[in-house]
Formats: structure tokens, C-alpha cells, sequence
């Protein structure tokens, strides 16, 4: 048994060299009629241009929320709570993880403003290149 005789639940392929079920005869493509095959049109156009570094804003002050909230939960567990108080453990890491958000997305805010600055002090120009097909 071959592996050719294996049911595999697919329908049986011709061979590729045999005739096709159904021939009907191609259309005669008329005589004076010329393909033209079109050659692409390239058009190339150089620029100068300037390059400057930029910083990622949005993932330093989610970096900062995050620095920030997880150092205010951790801080506030060194701090013994009162028998008699109104407030459990867990209330107070919820109101210090939200204070320290507020407190690292500032930071992280201030952090990426000065970043900027210093990335925006590294400018170089290059040669940009245009490649326009038709």
C-alpha cells in the first residue's frame, strides 16, 4: 500500500500534466491585438531632513504610577494601626497606592520632561530617500 492509496478524506487530485475535466477551447486572442506589457515608472526623490531623538512619555509615567503606588503600599505596612481604629490594613494600602500613583505619575511626568529635553539636544540630518513606483 502506498501512500498515495491512504484514505485521507480528501478528494483525489488530477495529475498535473492531464487534460482538465472540462476543455473548452481558450478564446482566440485576435492577431492585431499586441500585449503591451507597461515597464514601472520609478520616480526617486532625496530629501534632507532632520533627525531627533524622542522620548516615550506615556511609558515613563506608567513606570512612575506604578514606582510610585507599589513604594506607598509597601511603606505604609511599617506603620502599626491603633486597636480601637475605624480603618483596617487594607483601606489604608488602597488610599496609599492611590496617593502614591498620584505622587509617581508627577515624577514620572517630570522625569520623561527633562529626558526630552536632553534627547532633544542630540539632532542630526540625513538623507532620506523616496521611492515612488507607477
Amino acid at each position: 500500500m502506498t501512500q498515495s492509496d491512504l484514505p485521507t478524506g480528501l478528494p483525489a487530485r488530477e495529475p498535473a500534466d492531464a487534460e482538465p475535466a472540462s476543455t473548452a477551447p481558450a478564446p482566440a486572442a485576435p492577431e492585431d491585438a499586441v500585449s503591451v506589457e507597461r515597464e514601472p515608472v520609478v520616480e526617486v526623490t532625496q530629501r534632507e531632513v532632520t533627525i531627533e531623538r524622542s522620548v516615550r512619555v506615556g511609558r515613563i509615567v506608567i513606570g512612575g504610577l506604578v514606582a510610585g503606588a507599589l513604594i506607598a503600599m509597601i511603606a505604609c505596612l511599617f506603620f502599626p494601626i491603633e486597636e480601637g481604629a475605624e480603618y483596617t490594613l487594607g483601606q489604608i494600602v488602597g488610599f496609599m497606592a492611590l496617593i502614591g500613583a498620584a505622587i509617581g505619575a508627577g515624577l514620572g511626568s517630570l522625569f520623561a520632561i527633562l529626558l526630552g529635553f536632553a534627547a532633544r539636544r542630540r539632532r542630526g540630518t540625513g538623507i532620506a530617500i523616496q521611492s515612488d513606483v507607477r
